[in-house]
């Protein structure tokens, strides 16, 4: 049985003054605040079935995504960091502070700022957000969440055994490990997401309910925001406020468009072209649904359709 892929990039075989940006080309997902001086580095990544796991050293630093880099690299997918310092991260909803031992989840299509600290042995999981959307339906609400206590300690235990085996790791074992893992961030994340719906007034959380549920009387049509909230009884301000915690209105629509897409792709009986499909939903461009459905769902449509046995 063949091992799972392996990687190791470090700084130490360059010299002195290129390291830094040899880092930083490496993590260009991200904006780096570290001191170049000095700096060193080394990370291992287990590519395991669509996850991949990071095993890093490296001298303090802090990450960031702005909203300008989203635009421009339209990366997705969501990182979870366990590292054994304490530090903090702001995202668009404030300053969190993150205890030694406690796992951090980050969304990479939405903005977010760490504190510079060194990096010793901290272990990163970078998962697809198709893989996460299989598993919790409602992955946009992960953004910013900081799991530690119980459900915290049981993830940062089974992240450390992963690292600890994974040469052991076969492409055999890769699949099922994966999935194993996905429904434990499932199981350790879900009382969080339960916490914060409670946290929302009954009146909020019963509006945002009927708010998703007219955007889903709706894939077909052009989004009208006054139409929306007369339909709805609210104003602007109240039905912007309600999607702050889903990353927008039109994010929230376009994320169950694209269901609706994958839905219609996965129908036998659906003889409709990806374009006829995607015009139904408001995709109107081919290249912009190429684009959206990828960064959602990893592939693009043709492939998509191609891997169910549909040309």
């Amino acid at each position: 049985m063949s091992p799972v892929p392996r990687s190791l990039f470090t700084t130490d075989s360059l010299p002195e003054r290129d390291r830094f940006d040899a880092w930083r080309t490496l993590f260009a997902a991200h904006a780096l605040d570290a001191d170049p001086v000095g700096f060193c580095g080394s990370i291992e990544t287990t590519q395991v079935g669509p996850m991949a796991l990071r095993v890093m050293n490296a001298a303090p630093q802090g990450p960031a995504r702005s909203r300008s880099q989203i635009r421009r690299d339209g990366q997705d997918g969501f990182i979870l960091h366990l590292s054994q310092h304490a530090y903090r991260v702001e995202t668009e909803h404030g300053v969190t502070d993150v205890p030694v031992g406690a796992v951090s989840l980050n969304d990479l299509s939405q903005p977010y700022r760490r504190s510079r600290v060194p990096e010793t042995g901290s272990l990163i999981l970078a998962l697809p957000r198709a893989s996460v959307a299989s598993v919790l339906p409602d992955e946009e609400a992960l953004h910013g969440l900081i799991l530690h206590g119980g459900a915290g300690r049981l993830l940062a235990d089974h992240l450390r055994s992963l690292a600890t085996h994974s040469h052991a790791i076969t492409s055999v074992d890769a699949g099922p490990i994966a999935q194993a893992t996905l429904h434990m961030v499932a199981a350790c994340v879900r009382p969080s997401l339960e916490a914060a719906e409670r946290a929302m007034t009954p009146l909020d959380a019963a509006r945002l309910r009927t708010a998703k549920q007219f955007l889903r009387g709706h894939l077909r049509t052009p989004l009208r925001i006054d139409a929306m909230a007369k339909a709805l009884g609210l104003s602007r301000s109240q039905l912007y406020r309600l999607f702050e915690p889903e990353g927008g209105i039109a994010r929230s629509l376009a994320r169950q468009r694209l269901a609706a897409i994958r839905a219609a792709l996965d129908d036998p009986l659906d003889r409709r072209s990806i374009g006829e499909i995607g015009e139904a939903y408001g995709f109107g461009n081919g290249a912009l649904l190429s684009r959206a459905f990828r960064q959602a769902y990893g592939v693009t449509p043709r492939d998509y359709r191609g891997s169910i046995g549909r040309a």
